[in-house]
């Protein structure tokens, strides 16, 4: 497929991962086979209002909100790419499933939660801001936090994304809300000049689990 495999090609040109063009190549089949499944129209006839539809039928299969969101994000990377190219005259950006659940953690009720963000927010650190603020945006692990690096990080003024590595070399990408990307952003106009390809930087070098700053 003629899309395809030029997407692939700009994918590769910006030096991703084997697993992550993988992973968007797969989200772009599987749109693709729903997008055809819908509508007798090509893809040169893509619409916004089509990504919105696919949004709800991924949200009708009972998937993970992670999962659907990564899916989102791959679609839109494909969008802005044939959007580029000329290929769709229209921009498409589909906006991310909102998790109205409050994400718990261990032992912190979510009065308790939220008083632990103010207060950090108080205390004007914007290292320590953008670390709640990616906890409590993302749901990822503090073993996760401390593992992002500068280069799993997307942001542009409208939008972000972040690519989380697991167990077993596993990854998944998660979008960013505005809070996070306001503090991401915030932290790296004052983050350490190093070398260092990690984000979270303490007085003694990138953070560990166990490490205070």
């Amino acid at each position: 497929m003629e899309y395809i495999q030029g997407f692939e090609a700009h994918l590769r040109s910006k030096d991703r991962s084997e697993n992550t063009v993988s992973c968007y190549i797969r989200d772009v089949l599987q749109f693709i086979a729903w997008y055809r499944g819908k509508t007798e129209n090509g893809l040169d006839q893509w619409i916004e209002l089509d990504g919105v539809e696919y949004k709800k039928y991924l949200q009708s299969t009972n998937q993970a909100i992670l999962t659907i969101n990564r899916k989102i994000a791959s679609i839109n990377v494909f969008a802005q790419w044939m959007n580029q190219q000329g290929y769709i005259k229209e921009e498409i950006h589909i906006e991310a499933v909102r998790n109205k659940v409050v994400r718990q953690y261990k032992g912190l009720a979510e009065k308790d939660l939220w008083k632990l963000r103010n207060e950090i927010h108080r205390m004007g650190n914007r290292m320590h801001i953008c670390m709640i603020e990616l906890l409590l945006g993302t749901g990822i692990r503090v073993s996760e936090l401390v593992g992002i690096k500068l280069k799993d990080i997307e942001i542009s003024e409208r939008k972000g994304l972040l690519k989380v590595f697991g167990k077993g070399n596993s990854f998944r990408i998660i979008p960013l809300n505005k809070d996070v990307r306001k503090a991401i952003t915030r932290y790296l106009e004052v983050r350490p000049q190093v070398e260092s390809e990690y984000l979270c930087m303490g007085q003694r070098g990138a953070l560990e689990r166990n490490r205070s700053t």
